[in-house]
C-alpha cells in the first residue's frame, strides 16, 4: 500500500451474515475476505470500531484480537439491521502496540 493507493477512501462494502453471528466471527470474516489491502512485507494493522473500539486486525495475525467491552450489539453503530464497522489503517505500527493503546483506552473510558 502506498500513500496514493487509497485516494477514494472511505471504501464502503457490505457483507451479509446470518442473525446471531458473533461479532468476532463477522470481523474475522471481513479480515479474511480480501476486503482489507495487503501490503508488501505483511505487517499492516487496523483497528475496528463501531461507536467504540472493538478489535485489532493485523495482516500477520490469523485471528482478530477483540478488545474488552461491556457493550451490547444495540450499543454499536447500526440502523435498520445494518451494523456499520469501520476499519482504521495504522500502517505498519506493531499491532501489539495498537492493541495495548486501545485496550488502555477502553479500560479508562468513563
Amino acid at each position: 500500500m502506498a500513500a496514493g493507493d487509497d485516494v477514494s477512501a472511505p471504501n464502503a462494502d457490505s457483507f451479509s451474515v446470518p442473525d446471531g453471528t458473533p461479532l468476532e466471527a463477522i470481523i474475522k470474516g471481513i479480515a479474511q475476505s480480501g476486503y482489507l489491502p495487503s501490503i508488501s512485507g505483511g505487517q499492516a494493522s487496523w483497528s475496528v470500531a463501531s461507536s467504540i473500539p472493538l478489535a485489532v486486525v493485523a495482516q500477520q495475525w490469523s485471528e482478530p484480537r477483540m478488545l474488552p467491552s461491556l457493550a451490547r450489539l444495540d450499543d454499536l453503530d447500526s440502523e435498520h439491521g445494518v451494523l456499520r464497522l469501520y476499519f482504521n489503517y495504522h500502517s505498519q505500527i506493531d499491532p501489539e502496540i495498537v492493541y495495548k493503546v486501545f485496550w488502555g483506552y477502553r479500560l479508562n473510558a468513563t
